[in-house]
C-alpha cells in the first residue's frame, strides 16, 4: 500500500514532465520526428532518476521512511543495529523490489520485471522473518512505528 501511495506522489512531477515534454514535441514537428524518439528515452531516464532519488534519500534517511511508508507507520531499518541504512543500501533495496524502474522501456522484460516486482512485493508474506527478496539483499526490515 505504501509504495502505491509514492506512486501517486511521484505521479505529479513526472506528469509536469510529460506534459512540457509533449507540447514541445508536438509544437516542435508532431509525433512523427525523431525527437520525439529522443524525448523518451530522455524522459525515461528523468523518470528513472527521480524514482531511485525519491526511495534512497528517503528510506536512506534516518527515519528510513517514504511518504507513503509515513502514512501507514512502517520503516526501514538496518537488520544488523536498528539504524538507518543510507541512500546507497536504500537505492540498492528499491532497485532489487521494483527493477521495472530501469527496465520498464524493454517491452518484453518490462514486463518480466513488473511480474517479478508482483512476487518480491508479496515475498514477505511466506518468510518467517517477513522479509521481502529486497529486504534479504539490502539487508533491512520493515517496522511498524505507530
Amino acid at each position: 500500500m505504501a509504495i502505491i501511495i509514492d506512486g501517486i506522489i511521484l505521479f505529479v512531477p513526472k506528469a509536469i514532465i510529460i506534459a512540457a515534454a509533449f507540447s514541445s514535441t508536438i509544437s516542435g514537428g508532431g509525433f512523427y520526428t525523431t525527437g520525439f524518439g529522443i524525448s523518451v528515452i530522455l524522459i525515461g531516464l528523468v523518470f528513472t532518476a527521480i524514482d531511485i532519488a525519491y526511495f534512497a534519500i528517503l528510506n536512506g534517511s534516518e527515519k528510513g521512511q517514504t511518504v507513503g511508508q509515513m502514512a501507514l507507520g512502517i520503516t526501514v531499518r538496518d537488520e544488523s543495529n536498528g539504524g538507518a541504512i543510507g541512500p546507497q543500501r536504500a537505492g540498492l533495496r528499491i532497485l532489487v523490489l521494483e527493477p521495472g524502474i530501469l527496465l520498464n522501456w524493454i517491452p518484453i522484460i518490462g514486463f518480466i520485471a513488473s511480474l517479478y516486482t508482483l512476487v518480491a512485493a508479496l515475498s514477505p508474506l511466506w518468510d518467517d522473518r517477513r522479509q521481502g527478496f529486497h529486504d534479504k539483499v539490502a539487508k533491512t526490515y520493515v517496522i511498524k512505528v505507530r
